[in-house]
Parts: C-alpha cells; sequence; structure tokens
C-alpha cells in the first residue's frame, strides 16, 4: 500500500463520532452553567431580572444571527475548518466571560460563545448526516445524550464551584474541556488536508442526490417550503420552552423556598433526566410508520409538568424528572426532524441554518420576554402557564412536521 493509498483512507466510524461527541460536548457546558449561579452574577454586577434575561437571551439570540450564515461558510472553507475555528472562538469567549474587571468582559464573551455554539448546532446535524446517513436519529440519540450529560454536570457543579472561588471560576473552568475538543478534531482536518477531499469542503454528496426530486419541492430555496417552515417552528417552541427553563427554572424554585444550591441539583436532575430520554426517543421516531407520535406525545409531557410546578408544588421532584423526560426528547425529535426531512446533506445543512436561525430567534424573544415578565408580575405562576402555552403549540406543530416526506433544495 503507498503512501497516497493510506492518506485517501476514510477515517475510521470511530474517530468520526469521536469527534462529533466533543464538539458536542463542548456546546453545552458553556450555557448551562449560568442559570445556577444567575443570582450571584447579578448581585455582583449590579444587574437586574430583566437585564439578566437578556443576558441569558444573548448566546440564543447570537444562534439566530449565525445560523444562516454556517453555511455559506462551510461551502467556502469546508465544514471541518468551520468547526475548529469555531472551537477555538468558543475558548476565547469562554476565558473573557470569567475574566474580572468591566461587566463589557461578560457581556463580549457571552456574545462569542454564543456565537461559536450557533456553528455547532447547525454543522453537527449536517455531519451526522454525511458521516452517518442510515443512522440519523440513532447518531443524533448519542450526541445529544452526551451534551446532556455534560450540562447536567455543568449544571450541578456550578453553585458549588462557585463556592470554591467565584462564579467567574466556575464558569471559566470550561475552557479546559475545549482544549480536549480541539484536539480530538485535528486529525479530521488534517486527513482532509492529505487527501484533497472535496467532500470536506462542503456537505454536499453529490452522489447522494436521488436521480428524482420530490415533486413540489426541487430547486426551491427551504424558506419557501412549508415543510422547512414547519421542522424551524418545532425547533423554536422546544428551544424556547428549554432554555427559558435552564435559565428561570432555578429562580422558580427559590421563589418556592427551595434554596440556590437544591435548585442548582434539581437543575442537574432535570438535564440527568434527558439522558434517558435522548437514548430512548430514537427507537420511537418511527412508531406507526412516521414521527408524529413522537414529535406530539414529547410536549404532551410538558403541558403536565408545567401545570403541575402551579397546581402541585408539593411534588417538585416529580415535575423536574418530567421537565427532563420531554426536554432531552424533544430535542432529539427536532434535531432529527432536519435529517430525516432531507433528502441528502446539502439539504441538511440548509434545513438546519434556517430551522436553527428562526428557532433560537422564537427563543430568544421568550427568554427576554422571561425575564421582563418576572420583572412586571413578580414571583407567580404566569411563566409556568405561558409555557404551558408553547408546549401546546409545539404538540400541534409535531401533529404536522411528523409526517413522512423529504424536501431538497
Amino acid at each position: 500500500m503507498t503512501v497516497s493509498d493510506r492518506n485517501a483512507r476514510p477515517l475510521s466510524a470511530a474517530l468520526l463520532l469521536a469527534g462529533i461527541l466533543l464538539v458536542a460536548i463542548n456546546l453545552r457546558p458553556v450555557i448551562t452553567s449560568v442559570g445556577p449561579i444567575l443570582p450571584q452574577i447579578g448581585a455582583d454586577t449590579g444587574l437586574g431580572s430583566a437585564e439578566l434575561g437578556v443576558l441569558a437571551a444573548v448566546p440564543v439570540i447570537a444562534f439566530a444571527v449565525v445560523s444562516p450564515l454556517v453555511h455559506p461558510l462551510a461551502r467556502r472553507f469546508g465544514m471541518e475548518r468551520t468547526v475548529l475555528v469555531a472551537l477555538l472562538v468558543l475558548g476565547l469567549g469562554t476565558l473573557l466571560r470569567s475574566l474580572p474587571g468591566p461587566t463589557a468582559n461578560l457581556w463580549l464573551g457571552t456574545v462569542l460563545i454564543g456565537a461559536t455554539v450557533g456553528v455547532g448546532n447547525v454543522a453537527l446535524p449536517a455531519i451526522v448526516k454525511k458521516d452517518f446517513p442510515f443512522r440519523v436519529s440513532a447518531t443524533t440519540g448519542w450526541y445529544v445524550a452526551t451534551q446532556s450529560v455534560f450540562a447536567a454536570i455543568a449544571s450541578g457543579l456550578a453553585v458549588p464551584l462557585a463556592g470554591v472561588g467565584t462564579w467567574r471560576l466556575s464558569l471559566g473552568l470550561w475552557a479546559v474541556l475545549i482544549v480536549v475538543g480541539v484536539l480530538v478534531w485535528l486529525p479530521r482536518i488534517t486527513h482532509a488536508r492529505r487527501t484533497g477531499d472535496q467532500a470536506e469542503r462542503t456537505p454536499d454528496l453529490a452522489r447522494t442526490i436521488p436521480a428524482t426530486r420530490p415533486a413540489g419541492i426541487a430547486g426551491r430555496s427551504v424558506y419557501r417550503t412549508r415543510l422547512a417552515w414547519l421542522v424551524a417552528a418545532y425547533m423554536g417552541l422546544q428551544s424556547l420552552v428549554f432554555y427559558t427553563l435552564l435559565n428561570w427554572l432555578p429562580s422558580v424554585e427559590q421563589d418556592l423556598g427551595v434554596d440556590a444550591a437544591t435548585a442548582g441539583w434539581h437543575l442537574f436532575t432535570f438535564q440527568a433526566v434527558a439522558i434517558g430520554s435522548n437514548l430512548a426517543v430514537p427507537s420511537l421516531m418511527h412508531l406507526f410508520g412516521d414521527q408524529r407520535f413522537a414529535a406530539s406525545f414529547v410536549p404532551t409531557l410538558m403541558v403536565v409538568a408545567m401545570l403541575g410546578l402551579w397546581l402541585a408544588p408539593g411534588l417538585l421532584l416529580v415535575w423536574v424528572v418530567m421537565i427532563g423526560l420531554s426536554t432531552g426528547a424533544a430535542f432529539v425529535v427536532a434535531l432529527s426532524l432536519v435529517g430525516l426531512r432531507s433528502a441528502d446533506a446539502t439539504t441538511a445543512s440548509q434545513l438546519s441554518s434556517m430551522s436553527q436561525a428562526v428557532g433560537y430567534g422564537v427563543a430568544a424573544l421568550g427568554l427576554v420576554g422571561a425575564g421582563v415578565l418576572r420583572d412586571l408580575t413578580g414571583p407567580g405562576p404566569m411563566l409556568l402557564v405561558c409555557l404551558a402555552v408553547v408546549a401546546l403549540a409545539q404538540l400541534v406543530v409535531g401533529l404536522m412536521v411528523g409526517r413522512e416526506r423529504v424536501l431538497q433544495a
């Protein structure tokens, strides 16, 4: 075997999966470590509830702004290189956010974190479609489950780490994990450079495009298709619920008399429970022939949990577990729909960009609205009632987007 033959060999499935998992892992702790220590951040910086709501919304706003740019960047520079740069900037933002000094560091670091996490959010579904085209739901379930593990750990450790040092230490330590992610991702870059493989430059794998395009969709922008907007709506509604609870559930629990450390561990619990639903929901994705059951059953759990927190707060842990089951499954369903509703990797990349841009824009509005709502109404059930209504809307969208069909841009 010649040197060129060895260079041309594809990377092993294990290395491809390891890279996906390490990128996925780094997209969550930098976000989930914030919610439990929002009160400490507010006390130290003088930010009020509305301002903290905006701070929590900044990453999600950045997701929405950056998402449409990821597909063009990937076509120009290659998806692998785009992800590598995103990881490097993510590390920079994590360190900047945790530096002492002016509050501007906190805001600028948060913007950089949001922008780079947005790149990863869009890139991963397209990379999964390219690397594991026949195992989209299963691979998505595994990487989301891995995300949930580290998201839960970050939530649970946030308050204890802040107690050992400061909230800045609690947020900054996650830069170490980003370094590991960069090291595991590098072989994909060197492999692309050695082979000159144009498939690395863009997720458009011509051989995966079917000869016959789906009727009524061929050649149209994903922004002009009803199906793409349904995928985006489902993504947005589940994101709104998840990020609002991620940032405000500890505060809601403290309104109910729960101490900060316990509220942080409840946030850990809801994300730990999500791991099980991340892994279980792929088996439901084709139940009864399509995704309508999975896409509608998952938000039903959230409606029950929100009403339960309002009407029966004494069963708090039960509702926290139900929240975890719902959010964990909803994220896998939303990401899987990107791949399952796409005829090829190119469409998956475009649909991922579009759905996450629109989806996270909706989520950002919800986060800002949650902060304003708490300032206007104070402690009370209004936030829970609003989230129950959002989950009901997600249920309706799930029944529509769950029908088995694909689009091709």
